[in-house]
């Protein structure tokens, strides 16, 4: 039965705003440049080893936490992780305090992994609303977008001064998100209590369905392609620095105001994804995004060229199209009681997946940090892509996705008629 409370009401609202807050990511155009400019780029790449097998060990059990605890401890524990790791990078100046930064850094998005999510579906779900979750989702993912794009300027911006200044920001955006997390109020839980082994077991079981095994690897190779521009782009604007582009002290401005253009572009394609799914078909939406995106890699990987920045604005645009629509796809046809660890194992699988490329791509990498080795290591990414993309188009067909744009579309055709 529906809840209406108006408690409850609330966290639709309440879950927007933890969206654009969580979204307030200063330092992400920095980051690279400020811990490798204190413990050098060996510590860098230890650093961000740690994250990776640390978010590995967190991932599902946080999902599972949620499902069995609820979703509101676990959004409350992800977002004071972030606030602690922001303060510590900021004040710390040691790889030791780097490296429990990192693991914080880990805790807040594991946690928040899965839960979010959930937490809308479920309270939808609960108002006998759910029929607006892939519409809400596609205004949430907008405003992630937006807000991310505004904070990447900002931190940019101040990281020209000082790049401590963006782990303030961030910070504070954080700090601010506890509170909205505290007048979340947790949905209603299922009665049913399973083990861990249980819960893993029902997630497998899932992947028997052909259209959520399309999804999930769909999702596992996207998480690799979206993180391939993000990863490189900076080392990609630092050669055009060596170029004589613009004076090298610049590099955090250039990073920011690229990357915050991109996720506003990202922004204009995340609220009118459901509209482009019912168009053309959740199958065929999903394509797209894969292909823009191994197009976007691919140009970065042939040519080091101003004109190129026009094209990686576009990296954001492929999640800002597949995001809302496979949440939508996939929450429904999930058990309360396992929704927040099945997102969590979809996420493990594509950080592995980015793990195991990056272990890859390592020993493709040249003695110098030269255009050479950037653009051979971008030219493999595109090919992973293709690949997959032969792979996801080839099983299209077999997978029977369950299509709302068809349905949507047979209804028109009907009116017209």
């Amino acid at each position: 039965m529906p809840v209406t409370g108006p408690d409850l009401r609330r966290n639709p609202q309440l879950y927007q705003l933890y969206s654009v807050l969580f979204s307030l990511m200063c330092w992400l155009p920095v980051f690279a440049i400020y811990i490798a400019g204190r413990v050098g780029l060996e510590g860098l790449l230890l650093l961000e080893s740690l994250y990776y097998i640390s978010v590995v060990i967190m991932e599902v059990p946080s999902g599972y936490l949620s499902d069995r605890l609820g979703r509101r401890p676990v959004l409350l524990i992800s977002t004071a992780g972030f606030s602690l790791a922001a303060l510590l990078f900021m004040l710390g100046d040691s790889i030791a305090a780097f490296a429990i930064a990192q693991v914080l850094t880990a805790i807040g998005y594991s946690f928040n992994s899965g839960s979010d999510v959930s937490i809308h579906y479920d309270s939808l779900q609960q108002l006998g609303e759910q029929e607006r979750f892939g519409a809400l989702e596609a205004v949430a993912e907008r405003n992630r977008f937006m807000a991310g794009g505004l904070a990447s300027l900002a931190g940019g911006l101040v990281g020209v001064l000082d790049l401590r200044l963006a782990y303030l920001l961030t910070a504070l955006a954080n700090i601010a998100n506890l509170f909205v997390v505290l007048r979340m109020r947790e949905p209603a839980q299922s009665k049913e209590r399973e083990s861990f082994r249980q819960s893993l077991q029902y997630c497998i079981g899932r992947l028997r369905i052909p259209s959520m095994a399309w999804l999930a690897g769909f999702f596992v190779l996207m998480t690799v392609l979206n993180h391939i521009p993000y990863e490189f782009y900076q080392p990609w604007l630092h050669l055009l620095a060596v170029d004589g582009l613009y004076p090298e002290r610049f590099t955090p401005l250039a990073s920011g105001l690229l990357m915050g253009s991109a996720m506003l572009v990202g922004s204009w394609f995340a609220a009118n994804s459901i509209r482009l799914r019912d168009r053309t078909g959740i199958a065929a939406a999903l394509l797209i995004a894969c292909a823009m995106q191994c197009l976007v890699i691919g140009v970065m990987g042939l040519w080091l060229h101003v004109a190129i920045i026009g094209v990686i604005l576009l990296r954001s645009v492929p999640r800002g199209i597949m995001m809302p629509a496979f949440n939508a796809a996939v929450a429904p046809q999930l058990d309360q009681q396992h929704r927040a660890t099945y997102l969590s194992v979809m996420s493990l699988g594509g950080r592995l997946a980015f793990s195991l490329t990056l272990f890859g791509l390592s020993f493709a990498v040249g003695e110098a940090q030269d255009w050479p080795s950037l653009s051979r290591l971008l030219l493999i990414g595109a090919a992973i892509g293709v690949s997959g993309l032969v792979v996801l188009l080839a099983t299209a067909s077999r997978a029977r996705l369950q299509d709302p744009g068809a349905t949507l579309r047979r209804r028109s055709r009907s009116c017209v008629d």
